[in-house]
């Protein structure tokens, strides 16, 4: 054996019994910092450090810091598509005008989020929240593959029941408007108190059941706006 060989750190000691239950610290730990820091703001040394593990953990359990990242959209994802897709099915089985209609499908996908932000627990507030930044990040970005896998096909199901609702549109009206309607759910998603600031403190970014009714009522006269006929 060399001197540097012997100067080497001898490896982890991993009890494989508890090994899930590393796995999990270090899949909260990481959540949370990409949900305030961004994929390329956040270490895997800073990750191990919330954690409280050794760095060369975070390798034995997910290799790299952009596989760690795949498997913190994937947690969750399944439930949180599960959660949205029953909310349209729902929706889709109001009875009334077309406005009416119109507003259970858009009140349908806001509505799952802001309960899980606001009363999903720490985990679920910082996964919606990374959520949202991963939307608004360039999607051309190799780290936001994930989430297009996950979401994409539900957000279709959603314009397709729009555009069926309402075939008097410019089919790509209906993509205007829900892409409009995703940009301001990502945007009050960070609670950046600009609302707060200039309402005088009236208002507050951080009250999402608040903004439910008054977005929905907004984003549905935006289909007016863009072409949707009366009902």
């Amino acid at each position: 054996m060399t001197g540097a060989e012997a100067s080497l750190p001898a490896p982890p000691r991993i009890d494989r019994r508890r090994a899930p239950e590393t796995a999990a610290k270090i899949l909260d730990a990481a959540e949370s910092l990409f949900s305030l820091r961004g994929f390329y703001g956040v270490s895997l040394r800073d990750i191990a450090g919330a954690a409280k593990v050794q760095v060369a953990l975070t390798h034995y359990h997910f290799g790299s810091k952009e596989a760690l990242f795949r498997a913190v959209v994937d947690r969750r994802a399944d439930e949180h598509v599960r959660c949205l897709a029953e909310a349209l099915d729902q929706a889709l089985t109001v009875q009334g005008s077309r406005t009416e209609r119109r507003k259970a499908i858009i009140r349908a996908f806001i509505l799952p989020i802001v309960e899980r932000t606001m009363r999903g627990g720490p985990g679920w507030k910082h996964y919606i929240r990374l959520m949202a930044q991963i939307a608004n990040a360039p999607q051309q970005e190799d780290y936001t593959v994930p989430f297009g896998q996950h979401f994409d096909d539900l957000v279709q199901s959603y314009i397709a029941a729009l555009k069926d609702l309402h075939p008097d549109m410019e089919e790509g009206k209906v993509y205007w408007c829900f892409f409009f309607y995703q940009a301001m759910i990502t945007h009050i998603l960070a609670e950046s108190g600009m609302l707060d600031r200039q309402s005088g403190g009236r208002f507050h970014s951080s009250d999402l059941d608040a903004m439910v009714e008054q977005m929905v009522d907004f984003v549905s006269g935006g289909f007016l706006g863009l072409g949707a006929g009366p009902d």
